[in-house]
């Protein structure tokens, strides 16, 4: 049963034999990883090539050599400079792209730069306060932020919508541009139609238009004309939400820590059991408060129950990552981790479950396999009562 739970965890966090985790305040990976690898550290060196994904979490994150297939990353600073076979999706303070990337690139953060030297063959979708966009891009570009600088190349259509946008660059396709403020520089290049607003209503394309005509649409107005908002908007709600979630794990180990620490050994030694039992109290719990709330006095005790089952699916990603910390310390370590070092690896863990569940069908899949091993695991530890029988003389 063993097998089961590495498995599962496997397409996801973690693995024996098909994935790779590292931890530590200073985390070097300087030996060639034939499967995935899975990093959370303060500072992470990735100085060597990576056959399957890169999930990585941390302050300092920096990558030198090709990852094969995707890059799912969080931190203070991204720096990825090796070459990529697939997808990016990274969310952080700082991110330099300066490599080729095979795939899509999907990035939110504070400060956002595309190098000159680095070539996404997919789209890209990017939001952050300040963006640069050196590079060239084969796909379409969208874009939301305080400030886009944009001297490189798109070979499809563009949507560009921020505070200031300055463009420098070359659009093969259609262009849709909405700013405050929109700049033209001299090696401004549009292939097809230009669609935009500004504030000041009429812009002048000088000799920048080829092949198209330029149009201002009124209707891309935004409804706020405060456009700083719009840049940091998708970062300031990503530090809140992942604020929450760490907020959420620190409670929820506070008071529960003892029961995870025994679900996760129920979860390791019993997995098959944990993921039925999980999947009936996901499948079984709506149609017993659809039974009570037949009755008209039921209705209260199934609307308390329908709040508390919501709540619990809700945080189910906590859960999951909360539990899965206790597993790996159980199992690798001993329990020798200390409070501070699981609340930290269970929030790396509820990044990584986050960025994964982005991957379509099987990422949602695998985890509602884990939420319900994990909600398994926990019943399994629930010491339930029974009134003992009371003698009447």
């Amino acid at each position: 049963m063993n097998k089961l739970l590495l498995f599962t965890f496997a397409l996801v966090s973690v693995s024996e034999t098909l994935a790779q985790l590292e931890s530590g305040e200073n985390v070097i990976i300087s030996n060639k990883v034939g499967h995935d690898l899975y990093v959370a550290g303060g500072t992470v060196s990735v100085n060597a090539p990576i056959e399957g994904d890169l999930t990585v979490a941390g302050g300092t994150i920096t990558v030198t050599d090709t990852v094969a297939q995707d890059i799912l990353g969080a931190g203070s600073n991204l720096i990825l400079n090796g070459y990529v076979g697939d997808d990016v999706r990274c969310a952080g303070g700082t991110i330099r792209l300066s490599n080729n990337v095979t795939g899509d690139v999907i990035i939110t953060g504070g400060t956002i730069t595309i190098d000159e030297s680095a070539i996404i063959n997919g789209d890209l979708l990017v939001s952050g306060g300040r963006v640069i966009l050196d590079g060239e891009v084969k796909g379409s570009l969208k874009s939301a932020s305080g400030e886009l600088i944009f001297n490189g190349k798109v070979q499809r259509d563009i949507d560009c919508r921020g505070g200031k946008i300055a463009i420098n660059g070359t659009v093969v396709g259609n262009t849709i541009v909405a700013a405050n403020t929109i700049e033209l520089g001299s090696q401004a290049h549009f292939n097809k139609d230009v669609t935009y607003w500004n504030n000041e209503g009429s812009l002048d394309f000088g000799n920048s238009l080829h092949g198209g005509k330029a149009r201002f649409d009124s209707s891309l107005e935004p409804d706020s004309g405060k456009w700083h908002f719009l840049g940091f908007a998708s970062f300031l709600l990503l530090l809140w939400y992942l604020g929450t979630a760490l907020m959420m794990i620190i409670l929820i180990h506070y008071f529960f820590g003892g029961t995870f620490k025994k679900a996760a050994d129920s979860v390791k030694n019993s997995s098959l059991k944990s993921l039925g039992l999980g999947f009936l109290f996901v499948v079984g719990v709506p149609i017993a408060i659809v039974v009570t709330v037949i009755t008209v006095v039921g209705i209260p005790i199934g609307a308390l129950a329908l709040i508390a089952y919501v709540t619990i699916l809700l945080l189910g990603t906590v859960i999951v990552a909360l539990l899965a910390a206790h597993w790996i310390n159980n199992t690798y370590y001993h329990s020798a981790w200390q409070t501070g070092r699981v609340v930290l690896i269970a929030f790396c863990i509820f990044v990584f479950l986050k960025l994964a569940s982005l991957t379509p069908f099987v990422g949602p899949l695998v985890m509602a396999l884990l939420a319900c091993m994990a909600f398994g695991g926990i019943l399994l530890n629930v010491k339930w009562k029974r009134n003992k029988e009371v003698a009447i003389t």
